[in-house]
């Protein structure tokens, strides 16, 4: 796969698919880290002097319907202050042909379009859709990795439309560090998984106790592993007890053995990865396994160390701080799948 570095924008049309995602209430954007992170990208490019850049984002699940909830007006309001520069908003597709032609009436550099889920298309994957926004266009950029497990158009499809396709700065780190952790070097390496979804964690628990000494369970996905008595394999570690005492039988946070067990392994470890919260987290009674293993994890300064999922990256800023890690992975599902090691379609497309 080409990277940004090894493309000339001079003069060229430029696409390129972005993850805006953020949480918006009222018409404000409450956490912009996703905007910011693309920023750096978009700064590259507009150093080389493209002709114009079209950012392309989701938000939310508006499934084909135009409501303001998911609008990205806010975004583009965003953007605009970090980059110094106006950003167009485009409301339909036939604004789009305009930046396609050679003398068009804009004085800006940069439009984004509204949300790309306002049209049913791409959800679909329509051909004739993907084809209509990005043919004209010289180069695509992937910059949406945490969306690169979804087969939409403007993912999937949209990449061959374009002379040129390439990663972004951000899905190029993702990758490069995600990579580190789906076949780690330096051992042992522990993979701590929690959370809530046992069908999404455990194609994946199984595809790291072939590659990692030790998996460590927590969370629903570990009672229910309990539960259903699942023989996950030795190195597959579950609860031996629960907290607090008085409510051992909700299982709502590993006990203090099973703190104790699983910080003598964290802390021997030269490679850890964490996706997924051990216990309800968001209530005190029940977040001392979680913040516990948190600490535990810091503390081991010789390992590296990933974090990634929402829940787990909001537990992080509750307990912790982000900056405490190695690397922190935004991607949330495609995380999962990658390292599931299935092929993902935002992968495949710009190869």
């Amino acid at each position: 796969m080409k990277k940004l570095s090894e493309v000339n924008f001079e003069g060229k049309r430029v696409l390129v698919r972005c993850d805006f995602n953020v949480p918006i209430e009222d018409g404000c954007i409450v956490e912009d880290e996703r905007i910011r992170s693309a920023c750096q990208t978009i700064k590259k490019i507009l150093d080389d002097q493209p002709k114009n850049i079209l950012l392309i984002s989701h938000l939310g699940k508006p499934k084909g319907e135009r409501l303001d909830d998911f609008s990205l007006k806010p975004v583009a309001k965003r953007l605009s202050e970090i980059l110094g520069q106006e950003v167009c908003l485009f409301e339909d597709l036939d604004s789009i042909e305009a930046l396609k032609v050679e003398n068009n009436c804009y004085t800006e550099k940069v439009f984004l379009l509204e949300n790309i889920r306002f049209w049913k298309e791409e959800e679909s994957a329509d051909e004739s859709f993907a084809k209509k926004v990005a043919e004209g266009f010289d180069v695509y950029v992937g910059e949406a990795f945490s969306a690169s497990h979804r087969a939409h158009a403007s993912i999937s499809l949209m990449p061959k439309y374009t002379k040129e396709r390439c990663m972004g700065l951000l899905f190029e780190e993702e990758l490069t560090e995600l990579s580190k952790i789906l076949k780690p070097q330096e051992r042992p390496a522990v993979a701590i998984i929690g959370g809530a979804k046992i069908e999404t964690k455990l194609p994946v628990i199984e595809k790291l106790k072939e590659r990692y000494d030790f998996i460590l369970l927590g969370g629903k996905i570990a009672n229910e592993a309990l539960d259903q008595k699942m023989e996950l394999g030795e190195n597959v570690l579950l609860p031996i007890d629960f907290s607090p005492a008085e409510e051992e039988d909700l299982r709502l946070d590993i006990g203090p053995k099973t703190v104790e067990k699983y910080l003598e392994i964290i802390a021997s470890a030269k490679s850890i990865v964490w996706n997924g919260p051990l216990g309800m987290f968001e209530r005190k009674e029940y977040a001392l396994g979680t913040e516990k293993i948190l600490m535990g994890i810091v503390s081991n300064l010789t390992a590296y160390q990933l974090v990634g999922g929402g829940e787990t990256i909001e537990a992080v800023k509750k307990f912790g701080s982000l900056a405490d890690f190695d690397y922190v992975s935004m991607s949330g599902g495609a995380m999962l799948e990658f390292l599931e090691g299935k092929k993902l379609p935002g992968i495949e497309a710009l190869q």
